[in-house]
């Protein structure tokens, strides 16, 4: 019986053994390696902290072009409201200084604001056109929007001033107000009237027409007006200005 019980034993105890190492050798490779996790999820922390930070980089600069554009913005709004209600403005008349107080109006037809002394009114022409009126003598103002240099103001002046006269003399701009040296100025006669025909890149591209009595010339007054022309954001929309020259028109 000893030697028939010896070989069974002998081969349970193998079996036993060969099972073990086989649950060992498994539970061996199916055990994660907790240093590499880690080092994983570093990894991928840092990836994705990295990945946010670039997210998040152009809304930065965005804000901060939004913040500049606000400011300036803001800048000249702050210039176009601080010019006051009122201003003192000098001329010569008959070889004397006059200083006379003028009042700040605006013009929502062109978008500009200028002073304007007692007696004279501002008022819309066409959409692209104003007028200062007193008596008989009127001020046409019209704004020029020219990219770049592209505006030959000496033949503007020229061609506006031959309109009213072929005999039309170009004027020495040294004797104009300081902002508007350097205009191209022209002047015409028509019979009882004279015409001055001014083409200025400063203080604003513009043309201006005066045109007042031979017998009474209201020039000077109206250079000094002329001169305090600033633009301003008020402009209306063509199809705005067009609506509305028609409504005073039809109320006219």
């Amino acid at each position: 019986m000893k030697l028939t019980w010896k070989p069974l034993i002998t081969a349970i105890t193998v079996i036993a053994l060969v099972s073990g190492c086989g649950t060992k050798e498994t539970n061996e490779v199916k055990q994660p390696n907790p240093s590499n996790n880690g080092t994983n999820q570093t990894e991928t922390t840092q990836s994705n902290h990295t990945e946010q930070s670039k997210t998040a980089q152009p809304s930065s600069k965005n804000e901060n072009s939004t913040s500049k554009n606000g400011a300036a913005n803001a800048k000249e709004n702050k210039q176009q409201e601080a010019r006051p209600s009122e201003m003192q403005l000098s001329y010569m008349a008959d070889g004397k200084e006059v200083k006379e107080t003028a009042s700040l109006k605006t013009s929502d037809n062109q978008g500009f604001s200028l002073y304007v002394l007692k007696g004279w009114e501002l008022d819309a022409e066409e959409p692209h056109s104003d007028v200062l009126m007193q008596n008989n003598s009127l001020v046409r103002i019209r704004l020029l929007h020219a990219e770049g240099n592209g505006i030959d103001y000496a033949k503007l002046a020229e061609e506006q001033a031959q309109a009213v006269s072929s005999d039309a003399v170009r004027q020495d701009s040294a004797n104009l107000p300081e902002p508007l040296k350097g205009a191209a100025w022209y002047t015409a006669h028509s019979e009882n009237m004279t015409v001055h025909v001014i083409a200025a890149s400063s203080p604003v591209p513009m043309l201006v027409t005066i045109q007042t009595p031979k017998d009474k010339e209201e020039l000077a007054p109206a250079l000094a007006m002329i001169e305090t022309i600033r633009k301003t954001d008020s402009a209306k929309p063509d199809g705005e200005a067009a609506d509305s020259n028609e409504s005073t028109s039809s109320s006219n």
